[in-house]
């Protein structure tokens, strides 16, 4: 068959199409259950409590103008790529996207390595919260004794079970753990503006100047991957209401709650550790925000425990529901075997994919786990997820810039579809170089890069393979937001004739 993909089917251009049926729960989240699934992917709690000190150790107490760098340059990518999802609505996420506007392969290619993203944050933090929370138990006065691994089965357990039940209360419950998670964390980080540590209360922290003997640009790249994640909104897709405007949206305010909530909680918590104090910070052995609710909420600081609990279960169900669409529609477009797209009766839920994730996730999370630790597993998946996304998010970039080129040459806006992928590209790609040469990583954390590299390989050789047996039928369907039905003249009323 041809190397050329055939082209997808007519675009909403104007708001003419709207997504048909295909199957998953049509039109179940409105705009906030969309929103909490991408807020919930950046993890708030993990994100801010798992990196602020390191982000300080290159920015010193102005980790928080660091957070704040890094929330423009994913504004950028999300800006792009929301350009994409007004028009190719899709269960596939950048899947679809990359297809679409470069080609199927390239795509496939994309959602192969997804499986090293998607796939694997679900059981990452749990499993780095579960060695946490049973060091805690263990040295607190309850003195209880629990394996991690029980843990980490109950956590799962919950979120596996949501998962099956179906999309609306999946969606609930991110919206619960997510709100709840959101507010612990906003009530420390707020905290330390009225109770602050030696220095008080300054603006050092948004002074470039202060950067003398730290490296601000390291904590602007480095700080972009705590907002990773904001792109899960996508592959839910299908599921949402009115798609083509609840999409982008989501993709866009995830970003803009998401990088003020960094920005104002880590500045809040540089200023009740103190400013005058930063180098204890940086070196403290135990996570800055537990010394911080401790000294702020005595007996009740395990409500800041109670947050990256919800946080983990949050994520996992947020990263779940965008690795189980993504293979749904890869396997509806015939990419991946047509199991994964068997949906469940009554809760239209894919079914199979919940129970492939699952697997994967009790798997290796317990192997892993067991073998390696949490903190170890943590980090080299974080590295794992800078290569993983940064490959996504430059793809997805030359797609915006060639789409609109091209198919949409009448939308063609210069910044949004042009200067904004170039620029955070470049950025992207720099991002990865300083990640795995400055300094470069050792010991276990080592084996990221060679996996990373060996699974790309494999994903090209599995391309290969189908090519020479003729198995490419999926080349003319990759292409294909979803298949699309007329407006109804009320619907046309409701978009205004936009899309």
């Amino acid at each position: 068959m041809s190397d050329t993909p055939a082209a997808g089917p007519p675009s909403s251009a104007g708001g003419a199409h709207i997504a048909a049926d295909t199957g998953l729960q049509a039109a179940a989240l409105r705009l906030p259950g969309v929103l909490m699934q991408s807020i919930t992917t950046v993890a708030p709690a993990i994100g801010m409590f798992f990196t602020i000190q390191f982000i300080a150790s290159y920015a010193g107490i102005v980790a928080p103008l660091g957070y704040l760098l890094a929330f423009l340059i994913v504004l950028m990518l999300a800006a792009s790529v929301s350009q994409l999802a007004k028009h190719l609505p899709n269960a596939g996420g950048y899947y679809t996207y990359i297809s679409h506007t470069l080609h199927p392969r390239l795509g496939w290619i994309s959602g192969w390595i997804m499986f090293l993203y998607m796939p694997v944050a679900p059981f990452t933090s749990p499993v780095f919260l579960s060695f946490l929370l049973r060091d805690e138990l263990k040295t607190s006065s309850l003195g209880w004794d629990i394996p991690w691994w029980l843990i980490f089965i109950v956590l799962e357990g919950l979120v596996v079970f949501l998962m099956y039940r179906g999309i609306q209360i999946s969606a609930q419950a991110l919206l619960v753990f997510g709100l709840a998670e959101i507010v612990i964390v906003g009530a420390l980080g707020l905290w330390g503006f009225f109770d602050t540590g030696p220095g008080g209360f300054n603006f050092s922290s948004y002074n470039p100047g202060n950067t003398t003997s730290h490296n601000l640009f390291f904590a602007v790249v480095f700080s972009v991957f705590a907002l990773t994640g904001w792109e899960a909104a996508a592959p839910i897709a299908e599921e949402a209401e009115d798609p083509k405007r609840t999409v982008p949206r989501a993709l866009i305010y995830s970003v803009v709650i998401m990088g003020a909530f960094f920005a104002i909680c880590s500045w809040g918590l540089i200023l009740g550790w103190g400013t005058a104090d930063v180098n204890n910070l940086v070196g403290s052995t135990e996570l800055i925000p537990f010394v911080l609710a401790k000294q702020f909420w005595g007996p009740l600081w395990w409500l800041a425990m109670f947050a990256l609990i919800n946080s983990a279960i949050a994520v996992s169900i947020a990263t779940m529901n965008a690795s189980t669409r993504m293979w749904f529609a890869m396997a509806r477009s015939g990419s991946l075997p047509s199991v994964l797209q068997r949906l469940h009766p009554k809760h239209r839920t894919p079914v199979t994919a919940i129970m492939l994730q699952a697997a994967i996730t009790f798997g290796f999370g317990l192997v892993l786990g067991a073998r390696w630790g949490g903190a170890t597993l943590f980090f080299i998946s974080g590295l794992l997820f800078t290569l993983c996304a940064s490959w996504i998010y430059i793809f997805g970039n030359v797609g915006v810039i060639r789409y609109y080129l091209t198919e949409r040459r009448s939308e063609l806006n210069p910044l949004l579809h042009v200067v904004f992928p170039v620029v955070s590209s470049v950025i992207l790609v720099y991002i990865c170089i300083q990640t795995f040469t400055n300094p470069t990583p050792t010991g276990r954390l080592a084996y990221a890069l060679p996996i990373f590299l060996v699974w790309l390989a494999a994903g090209a050789v599995v391309l290969v393979a189908m090519r020479m047996r003729g198995r490419e039928d999926w080349l003319l369907k990759a292409t294909q937001a979803v298949h699309e039905r007329p407006e109804t003249p009320e619907e046309l009323a409701h978009h205004g004739g936009l899309v």
